[in-house]
């Protein structure tokens, strides 16, 4: 009758931890919608560069992958952090492994980008807003032009509208300008 008792306690002793464990494994991503002027008040720096390696690896606890990219600095708009910038972010591909992280940036060698970084003490800079915090730079009709990231909000359905002003590139000179008048306070 003890193993009767002990097996009964012990399917419901599983049946009550199962959901515990499970709701304290499961994450979310929030993607709150951030505008350029709240990135460039809340980034401790601002670089314009070249991607010039990607380098997924684990993370400290073993327990997924992070991207250490590294951009070789060719405008600092906010902040100086040197000539070269290495800052990580969520996700990446690790041999067969992948981790996929919804909102993350992802980054190929000799992209241009500009980025909105923060950090705190002496750890890695991380991209501020997720993919928001990242400016693509592209030439184009032969001006270097600014590519704003979508802004989609999980919460709400949307339509996606072709030459939507809000996704329109910016000239590069203008949109520095742009972001230094909003560094400064002038905007």
């Amino acid at each position: 009758m003890g193993n009767a008792i002990m097996r009964v306690w012990g399917f419901a002793g599983i049946a009550l931890v199962a959901p515990l464990m499970a709701a304290t494994s499961a994450g979310a991503t929030v993607l709150v919608p951030v505008d350029l002027g709240t990135l460039a008040r809340e980034a401790r720096a601002i670089v314009r560069g070249r991607v010039v390696a990607v380098t997924p690896r684990p993370t400290e606890d073993r327990r997924g992958i992070e991207t250490l990219v590294t951009v070789e600095v060719e405008a600092s708009l906010k902040g100086a952090l040197g000539q070269t910038v290495t800052f990580h972010v969520p996700g990446g591909r690790l041999g067969r492994y992948r981790s996929l992280v919804i909102g993350a940036p992802e980054f190929s060698p000799d992209e241009q980008v500009v980025v909105f970084l923060g950090y705190q003490g002496p750890s890695l800079p991380h991209v501020l807003g997720l993919s928001q915090g990242v400016y693509r730079v592209a030439l184009a009709g032969g001006q270097w032009v600014v590519t704003p990231p979508a802004i989609v909000d999980a919460g709400q359905p949307q339509r996606l509208v072709r030459g939507d002003p809000g996704r329109r590139p910016w000239t590069l000179g203008v949109f520095e300008r742009e972001v230094r008048a909003l560094v400064d306070g002038s905007r």
